[in-house]
């Protein structure tokens, strides 16, 4: 932790950009009254604003965790999957929105489409329990998630953030975002001259259905896998946002982050 809090200073006194960093926490947190007895998990929210504080004072902290604990009895997380559901990545998009000045739509703004109801994810691969009840994926689609200029993945450009032939695949989470990739790069049809770097691990994948609504490009790149230099990424790029978004659990362990100025 006290390397990756170096490596995010350092980074972001090399640039005059607004930086925003969120860190998610984990379903054994939020969930944690669904623990069996005498079973503890460590205090995620404790760790996160331990994090906050030793930041940089120009990185705005987004804190989700609130929001989570307050919506908890609804369906934010897989069950069998370590991600957020769309509902629970909306919320926690919500609070960047709040904290970054931006308008967010309602809810009620999207049509909400299922677009599977046998998602087996992370969790029942470890765990393989005889008749586990399958995850439902939803999605919350508008014009503005739907239709899209362009999407730059590593080896194919399209033009959607979702992939529907992961549907009939065990990683269905794929779905969102084409699964892992070192750099995506998303173009709308908005033409508002904002462009978001957001460096991440795939808790953000799901988090594109809702970007789109902000800004003209979204840049997603992941440090264990890009290995060149994000400041001058950002300067080639015309970047004007940094987010930093990671789920707390895959921080601490991923040192893909310490690499990136």
């Amino acid at each position: 932790m006290e390397k990756i809090i170096k490596v995010t200073n350092e980074f972001a006194n090399k640039t005059d950009l607004p930086i925003y960093f969120m860190l998610v926490p984990n379903s054994i947190y939020i969930n944690q009254d669904k623990l069996p007895k005498y079973v503890t998990t460590y205090n995620q929210k404790e760790i996160i604003d331990n994090f906050y504080n030793s930041l940089d004072k120009k990185i705005k902290t987004i804190n989700v965790t609130d929001i989570l604990l307050e919506n908890k009895d609804k369906y934010l997380y897989f069950k069998t999957d370590h991600h957020l559901t769309s509902l629970g990545a909306y919320y926690i998009y919500t609070q960047f929105c709040v904290t970054a000045n931006l308008y967010f739509p309602n809810l009620n703004d999207f049509e909400l489409k299922t677009v599977s109801k046998d998602f087996l994810g992370t969790f029942d691969s470890k765990a393989q329990i005889i008749n586990q009840e399958k995850d439902q994926i939803d999605v919350y689609l508008n014009s503005y998630n739907q239709d899209i200029k362009s999407v730059q993945y590593d080896n194919e450009t399209t033009q959607s953030i979702f992939n529907e032939e992961y549907l009939t695949q065990k990683d269905k989470y794929s779905f969102f975002l084409n699964g892992n990739n070192a750099k995506v790069v998303i173009k709308t049809k908005i033409q508002n001259g904002k462009k978001l770097l957001l460096i991440k691990d795939s808790y953000a994948h799901i988090m594109a259905q809702f970007l789109c609504q902000n800004f003209e490009e979204i840049h997603f790149i992941d440090p264990r896998y890009y290995k060149l230099s994000l400041t001058e990424y950002a300067i080639q790029n015309d970047i004007t946002n940094i987010l930093f978004l990671y789920n707390i659990s895959n921080l601490i362990t991923d040192l893909g982050i310490l690499s990136i100025y």
